[in-house]
């Protein structure tokens, strides 16, 4: 694979990273996905379009693929959908993120983390909702007549 960019510098740091996060309108993967250490945790929240991706099918179907929802996931997530597609990955291995969150299931060591987000608006609708709440316990800020 030829890495571009960012990670045409700094690709061989993906094997010695704990921690990957990718954030891009990228295209194709980012970086070689079989340079991604056993344990490591990839975050890819960046493309989310069925035929766009930010991570390559060699790291998809070897890892822990931890998604908001499946079924957004398997409608939107190029990631997903290529790698399904090319037979490396599956539906059965997409985990929802909730399942973590509740304990019913739980990151591998034994091979990377994979989490990707694709971007629910009702979770930025719920957030959105909570602002005005929190944002008058905190000790900055005014409150301008006319407003929330």
């Amino acid at each position: 694979m030829t890495l571009r960019g960012p990670s045409a510098r700094h690709g061989h740091r993906c094997c010695r990273a704990d921690i990957i996060v990718c954030c891009t309108t990228a295209g194709a993967p980012l970086f070689d996905g079989s340079l991604v250490a056993d344990g490591a945790c990839v975050l890819a929240i960046g493309s989310h379009e069925t035929d766009r991706r930010e991570l390559d099918s060699a790291l998809m179907g070897r890892s822990a693929v931890f998604v908001e929802c499946t079924t957004s996931a398997l409608a939107e997530a190029g990631d997903v959908t290529m790698g399904i597609a090319d037979g490396t990955l599956n539906a059965e291995q997409l985990t929802p993120i909730r399942e973590v969150l509740l304990g019913r299931a739980a990151r591998a060591e034994d091979r990377p983390n994979v989490f990707k987000g694709n971007g629910m608006s009702w979770q930025d609708l719920v957030v959105a909702a909570g602002v005005p709440t929190g944002s008058r316990s905190l000790p900055a800020g005014r409150r301008l007549p006319g407003r929330i």
